[in-house]
């Protein structure tokens, strides 16, 4: 059980994660539609605004991590969320494209994942701080599963900017119980310094290598989806941006229904090899069907099949890379890992943009190959491999 000090400790990093998280979740399946119509705008560009909020997360994940071990966990938090509450500012006032996509550069500027997670470390005793750590995650999960529903409807009653100042104020909130109420830690834990040897050691480990990949694939896949998808059903279909999430919801619930039971086969029955790949595969068969059918049917089995293998594989790529990497350089591995996923993001906002100029068959196309090039040559390589212990 949790301590009372740890409860309080606990319930404000997962506020902090949360609030962060939140905006980005927020804006994912509504910015591409709201960008798209700013001054100055191109598809490229609007791709690059959705998705430029991770290359800011990518370049900070490690830098941050290791900051937080010199000067502490609570100034650099303190700092991220100064950056994020300012691009969310600005984000909320931008008029043109540029300044949306340098309010979504400052926003990523918020990378406080690896010093939040240090803060728990330091604070949780170890042996309750792998559930401490399962309740951030299903925290951050949950979000992203309401922000997808819940973003339409408030972008279509009080517009996108809203968004914008919600999650500033949000973050101000969690930032200001992180200063005030969470102690800062007297002594980090020790870790390995990140020398070039064992930066080396997670960098030429094939397995992880390849988990890192795959991580990135999942994310670019899911920025490119909601940089198209979003101005597909506005534009082709003719589904108002507000009615969105009825079409999202039922999507998002029966994905979340098909995890839990999936997450408890591959963890306490280790078949993690068969839904690992199973995740894959729907996600790239997602894509086929689209390329099919080419209709509103196709842009319901994508998403249906998408976010099942996404909730499929999301819960278990963490618990795979505790087993693939040494005790030793975990850390390092963990923040590897949140570059990965980041960069994946910033690329699929990229990739989302030319999309969006040569048009939907060729994401389709593209990422129907994509999701079989990872099927076919990373998952193996990946689940052939022993834990390191």
């Amino acid at each position: 059980m949790f301590t009372s000090e740890e409860k309080r400790t606990l319930a404000g990093i997962t506020f902090a994660v949360v609030a962060r998280m939140l905006g980005l979740f927020l804006l994912l399946p509504v910015l591409a539609p709201y960008v798209k119509s700013m001054e100055g705008s191109t598809p490229v560009l609007t791709g690059i605004a959705v998705g430029i909020y991770g290359l800011t997360q990518a370049v900070l994940q490690i830098p941050f991590g290791y900051l937080s071990d010199k000067f502490g966990r609570k100034p650099v938090i303190t700092f991220g969320f100064i950056a994020y509450i300012f691009g969310s500012i600005l984000g909320g006032i931008a008029h043109n494209i540029w300044s949306m996509i340098v309010a979504r550069l400052i926003q990523g500027g918020g990378a406080i994942s690896s010093a939040a997670v240090s803060l728990a470390a330091d604070l949780i005793r170890e042996e309750v701080r792998t559930r401490a750590f399962a309740q951030i995650g299903a925290s951050v999960g949950m979000v992203f599963a309401f922000s997808i529903t819940v973003a339409p409807i408030l972008a279509g009653k009080f517009g996108v900017p809203f968004i914008f100042y919600l999650t500033a104020f949000l973050s101000c909130i969690a930032m200001l119980y992180i200063l005030f109420f969470i102690k800062e830690p007297k002594t980090h834990h020790k870790e390995i310094e990140p020398s070039l040897k064992n930066i080396g050691m997670v960098l030429k480990d094939r397995s992880q290598v390849m988990l890192n990949l795959s991580v990135g694939i999942l994310h670019a896949l899911l920025v490119s989806i909601f940089t198209v998808i979003p101005i597909e059903l506005i534009n082709r279909y003719n589904l108002p941006k507000p009615e969105h999430w009825k079409l999202y919801l039922p999507i998002i619930l029966v994905s979340i229904a098909v995890m839990v039971p999936s997450t408890i086969l591959a963890e306490k029955k280790g078949r993690i090899r068969e839904v690992f790949l199973s995740g894959i595969v729907l996600i790239g068969l997602g894509f086929i069907s689209h390329l099919i059918f080419k209709n509103f049917t196709g842009v319901v089995s994508l998403l249906l099949l998408y976010f099942i293998g996404f909730h499929l594989l999301e819960p278990i790529m963490p618990s795979l890379l505790t087993k693939l990497s040494h005790k030793d350089t975990r850390g390092l591995a963990v923040g590897v890992y949140n570059t990965s996923q980041f960069i994946g993001a910033f690329l699929g906002g990229a990739m989302g943009g030319v999309f969006l100029k040569l048009g939907t068959v060729y994401m389709l196309t593209f990422n129907s190959i994509l999701s079989l090039i990872w099927l076919f040559t990373l998952a193996p390589w990946i689940l052939s491999v022993r834990g390191k212990g």
